[in-house]
């Protein structure tokens, strides 16, 4: 891509009282770049828009290698840092005038909050509104969970942009790493932060969660019957990773299922016919998925539900002419996947409507699989896995950030 200073006209930018101080007037005829530079420059950091101006290089070639939006990833480039020049006490300040939730390791280490104010003033000074440019200026720092490819790209090209000694040698595998494979590229930095933590004052939530999900991807792909297309009667299920919930539309949860946990054993529930089945259920017209989840915990196996987290969820779509019940989205719905503790308190309540529970077993997770598959549920057994695992690295990561 080929873009010319012209092509980027500042035609109106709107300058808040509170960031007077920072952003100078425009000038007539002024472009993006050139008042950008000028911005730096009034604020007394010109290597930051040097700094940006490589990020956006560096990014226009990722997007053209990977198919995406060659402008969003210039524009992220370029605006990305424009509030590292506020000092950190004011980015604390301004982001509780914004409305931006505070965590206490940016408490700590204010300067974190850079990524999410640069995504407001980016709003609120320029006026763009792309989805894709604000949600990977928003984490270009820190990614998140529900990481895109835009997201990754500029996050892997802010950190190709370094090239002091003692970064340097992560940076060349990053930049290896990155002409095969973005998540490569993030992973790369990802691990080298986990094992090295002696110049980082905290672990970011966000990148703790960011690394969960490049884990939790790669271990998908070892699982075979999960990562293909499951057919449960009329329904055609596909499973997809993702440990944060809040992105996904809640009116098309119908369905909620969970690996469920008594410490580091796995809960297993089998119906009168001799069948292993996935505990969970449907849930009733307008319950939250969470009390539904209670429920059916209490129904099949006469347990109390302690905690829940989602690991992924599967799009649903029936051929069934009708849904299962009235009231449930149709044909496509999502069937929301979890692990959770769980404590067992008595015998399953068994309803009368539902599939009636035998017997409830507590077994380590060889066990777990081995039953699964040995009765033909491949798909049950790549489920319990995919959660055990998910289990097991949130547990490592969450005794490995109370360290710091």
């Amino acid at each position: 891509m080929v873009y010319r200073n012209e092509d980027y006209p500042l035609r109106h930018i709107h300058i808040p009282v509170e960031l007077e101080l920072y952003f100078p007037v425009l000038q007539e005829n002024e472009t993006l770049p050139g008042y950008l530079e000028r911005f730096f420059i009034h604020n007394r950091e010109p290597a930051t828009w040097v700094h940006c101006c490589q990020v956006a290089r560096r990014a226009v070639q990722l997007a053209e290698q990977y198919g995406l939006d060659a402008r969003i990833a210039l524009l992220g480039g370029w605006l990305h840092d424009i509030a590292t020049v506020i000092p950190d006490e004011h980015k604390l300040t301004l982001a509780a005038r914004y409305e931006i939730p505070i965590l206490p390791e940016e408490r700590k280490v204010p300067y974190l909050l850079h990524q999410q104010l640069s995504r407001r003033l980016i709003e609120k000074v320029f006026g763009l509104k792309e989805p894709q440019l604000l949600s990977a200026v928003g984490c270009h720092t820190t990614l998140r969970a529900d990481m895109e490819m835009m997201d990754q790209l500029l996050f892997a090209a802010d950190k190709l942009s370094w090239t002091s000694s003692d970064t340097a040698p992560y940076v060349h595998q990053i930049n290896e790493a990155a002409d095969r494979s973005l998540e490569e590229a993030v992973q790369i930095y990802l691990e080298h932060v986990w094992t090295d933590t002696a110049g980082i004052p905290v672990l970011h939530p966000w990148l703790i969660a960011a690394r969960l999900t490049v884990q939790s991807r790669q271990y998908l792909r070892t699982l075979p019957a999960l990562s293909a297309d499951i057919h449960w009667g009329p329904v055609t299920a596909r499973f997809h990773e993702r440990i944060d919930p809040a992105g996904l539309d809640t009116a098309l949860i119908s369905n909620v299922s969970i690996v469920p946990m008594v410490g580091d054993r796995l809960v297993m529930i089998q119906l009168e016919d001799g069948r292993w089945e996935l505990p969970g259920g449907t849930l009733e017209k307008d319950e939250p998925y969470l009390d539904a989840l209670q429920r059916e915990v209490e129904e099949e196996m006469g347990g109390m539900l302690l905690d829940y987290q989602v690991f992924g969820y599967f799009h649903c779509e029936s051929a069934a002419s009708l849904p299962y019940r009235p009231y449930i989205p149709h044909p496509h719905f999502i069937r929301l996947a979890g692990y959770g503790q769980v404590r067992l308190q008595g015998a399953p309540l068994n309803p009368p409507d539902g599939e009636q529970v035998a017997r409830v077993d507590v077994v380590d997770i060889e066990e777990a699989v081995e039953r699964l598959r040995s009765t033909g549920r491949s798909d049950l057994a790549d489920f319990y896995r995919m959660g055990y695992y998910c289990w097991q690295q949130q547990f490592a990561a969450y005794s490995r950030g109370t360290e710091l």
